[in-house]
């Protein structure tokens, strides 16, 4: 289906987050988490490439659409919020149900975000975010990787999610 046709089917209300029918019918609960992590992701592209070649609307990495969508088109929208929303139920399952730590892990690799609650136990830093301040400490990653880790957390928490919710509740 082509975004026209969710807009079509979705109705006036849902022409302003597009693709929003299937986030809906997908993720339940939790589609306006997922359709604003999509907006953060690939501004709603389907067809988008990264720089370091994730690809689709979700922009999953090759190795990792071919474990959560094998055989499928990175290019399908439906397959990558499909993808995307089990993608972040097994991360949120596996970071305590912690939305921030699960977009930490779909960012920077859930190894990543362990490693730096690890870290974060060791120093002795409080609080349920103690982990993205240990991030930083984490020997041999660069600043600008935590940084960009950082920016997407507060980016889709405070921008996107926002976003989301003015354009469904329109």
């Amino acid at each position: 289906m082509t975004r026209l046709s969710f807009l079509l089917v979705g109705g006036f209300a849902f022409a302003q987050v597009p693709f929003w029918p299937t986030f809906t019918a997908v993720a339940g609960s939790r589609a306006v988490d997922r359709a604003a992590q999509v907006r953060q992701e690939s501004g709603f592209k389907p067809s988008a490439v990264s720089p370091v070649g994730a690809r689709g609307i979700a922009q999953f990495m090759p190795a990792t659409w071919a474990q959560w969508a094998p055989g499928q088109d990175p290019q399908d929208p439906v397959a990558g919020i499909t993808a995307q929303h089990a993608y972040m139920k097994y991360l949120e399952g596996r970071t305590g149900g912690d939305f921030a730590a699960a977009l930490g892990a779909y960012n920077a690799g859930l190894g990543t975000v362990r490693k730096a609650q690890r870290l974060a136990d060791q120093l002795g830093l409080q609080g349920q975010r103690a982990w993205i301040q240990a991030m930083y400490a984490i020997p041999g990653r660069k600043k600008a990787h935590s940084d960009e880790t950082a920016g997407y957390i507060q980016r889709i928490e405070t921008i996107q999610v926002p976003w989301v919710r003015k354009r469904v509740a329109e």
